[in-house]
């Protein structure tokens, strides 16, 4: 397992040996944040104007809506089972993939 926290609030984690539905994943790259940070106090009061809680079920939620509207192909190999009320864990099987999730995701937190 390798974390990196250059990208806070993002955290990234690459870890090997994952597997899912029986499947072995080489490596799974995943995010997490925790969107109750001071960092997020604009991108949540933007996400509670779509009606959306400010948590990470909200956050994955709307997450997934933007990758489907953008990235349709990506939106098909997202991982969001893992998201809590406190984090938002997404997860994908690729590094090409986590690099277009780390994008979306960093404008949906702090586009102005």
């Amino acid at each position: 397992m390798w974390e990196d926290e250059r990208w806070a609030p993002l955290q990234l984690t690459a870890m090997s040996g994952t597997e899912f539905e029986g499947r072995a994943i080489p490596i799974a790259w995943q995010i997490e944040f925790d969107p109750s940070d001071e960092e997020f106090e604009a991108a949540n009061e933007r996400l509670e104007e779509r009606d959306l809680e400010s948590d990470g079920y909200g956050w994955g939620e709307s997450i997934q809506k933007i990758v489907k509207k953008s990235n349709s192909a990506l939106a098909k190999r997202l991982h969001l089972n893992d998201c809590e009320a406190d984090t938002c864990v997404i997860w994908v099987e690729s590094e090409a993939d986590c690099q277009a999730l780390i994008e979306i995701v960093w404008r949906a937190i702090f586009k102005h």
